[in-house]
């Protein structure tokens, strides 16, 4: 069976195999070659940073976070409200 290829999407969640962090797709450009995309602040749900343009598709990876990740922002999150 074929290895399927990540394919980013305009709204989505991404990490970088260049750049640390987690990051939000902000337009896919170029034939869906480049993406541009802008740090993250998960708990926050808000953007940081300035935009990077031009990363290539093929460098992005869906980010997947895990229950026990998952379990640890919302109690930080209920914590600090």
């Amino acid at each position: 069976m074929a290895n399927k290829q990540f394919v980013p999407v305009t709204g989505g969640l991404v990490i970088s195999l260049h750049k640390r962090g987690i990051f939000k797709v902000l337009a896919i450009s170029h034939g869906g070659q480049t993406a541009a995309i802008q740090s993250f602040n998960i708990s926050k749900q808000q953007l940081l940073g300035k935009p990077i343009e031009d990363i290539p598709c093929d460098t992005l990876l869906p980010f997947e976070e895990d229950s026990s990740q998952a379990a640890a922002r919302i109690v930080r999150e209920a914590t600090e409200k």
